[in-house]
């Protein structure tokens, strides 16, 4: 990648978008809404064949001259999208936004001048899930505690074991060093044709780990600094054990040490020996986790359906 000199004080939004022109729109009037930032404003449509999408980034374009388009004719998976947007960007700080999701009014002035004041890689607000039925005590998030210190930024991370920082604000020269690790899961067809959620499933996972290797985290959470994200249903569960299940459970090991792989190339290219050090450890612990909540929502499935 060709050496990009980036603009300091200024962010890069990372707009996805997909084939949801209603949702665009919000998510568009809450990046207008932001105050008292420098925004270039990327947007990226991934092959949308509602002529509606286009015809509202267009309009966006025509008015803003902070905006740059880019209309791809075919779509080629979020994470080209998320890989093209940071790529593309030459502000100092970068932050994606889904076509789904929106944004508190001043969510990038308060995140912007938390980022500042604690030079942690990575900054976030506070996530309310919405377009969702839900009660709404389990709207908001969880929340990961701040620290600068990357050994325990990263076993924070571990135990967090969610990928709702992403949606954070980091420097954009380090997130384009890691760029090349926000891809799907290597999978085979056969099995992501039964499976087809496990190329989708954390792959962002190394991404931000190698962000936080780089300096940490800073919780930016508060009423002024929220991040409302589009809910969506869970994956239906299949009722019965049967011989699809050895499968997963074969691609979730597959999965896993991929991301082993993955977190190695991420300590590496921030150079943190304790990122390299915590990985293996990292990786088992989310592993054995994810299969014993697996094990304990199906026996619970399993009593209520008696």
């Amino acid at each position: 990648m060709h050496q990009i000199k980036h603009t300091a004080g200024v962010i890069s939004v990372g707009l996805s978008s997909y084939n949801r022109p209603d949702l665009l729109s919000r998510a568009i009037a809450s990046i207008k809404n932001q105050k008292n930032v420098s925004l270039e404003i990327l947007i990226s449509d991934n092959g949308s064949n509602k002529k509606e999408v286009h015809e509202i980034i267009e309009k966006f374009a025509a008015e803003d001259v902070r905006v740059k388009r880019f209309l791809h004719p075919i779509n080629k998976g979020a994470f080209f999208n998320f890989r093209f947007l940071l790529e593309q960007a030459t502000g100092e700080y970068f932050i994606w936004l889904a076509d789904d999701d929106y944004w508190s009014d001043h969510f990038l002035s308060n995140i912007f001048r938390q980022a500042n004041r604690s030079r942690a890689a990575l900054t976030y607000g506070r996530t309310v899930v919405v377009d969702v039925d839900m009660p709404e005590v389990e709207r908001q998030g969880k929340e990961m505690l701040t620290t600068r210190q990357r050994w325990l930024s990263l076993a924070r991370f571990t135990y967090f074991d969610t990928d709702a920082i992403f949606y954070g604000l980091f420097k954009t020269e380090v997130g384009q060093k890691l760029s090349p690790l926000l891809k799907e899961w290597n999978f085979s067809f056969k099995i992501l044709e039964q499976f087809p959620f496990l190329a989708y499933n954390f792959p962002t996972y190394p991404f931000l780990y190698g962000l936080l290797a780089s300096g940490g985290f800073c919780n930016a959470s508060k009423e002024a600094t929220v991040h409302f994200v589009g809910g969506r249903a869970p994956y239906e569960h299949r009722p019965k054990l049967t011989f699809q299940h050895v499968t997963l459970l074969y691609a979730y090991f597959s999965m896993h040490a991929q991301m082993m792989w993955r977190y190695v190339i991420a300590a590496f290219t921030v150079r943190c020996t304790s990122a390299l050090i915590i990985a293996p450890f990292a990786v088992s612990y989310v592993l054995i986790r994810r299969l014993s909540v697996a094990l304990r929502n199906r026996k619970n499935r399993t009593v209520n359906e008696k």
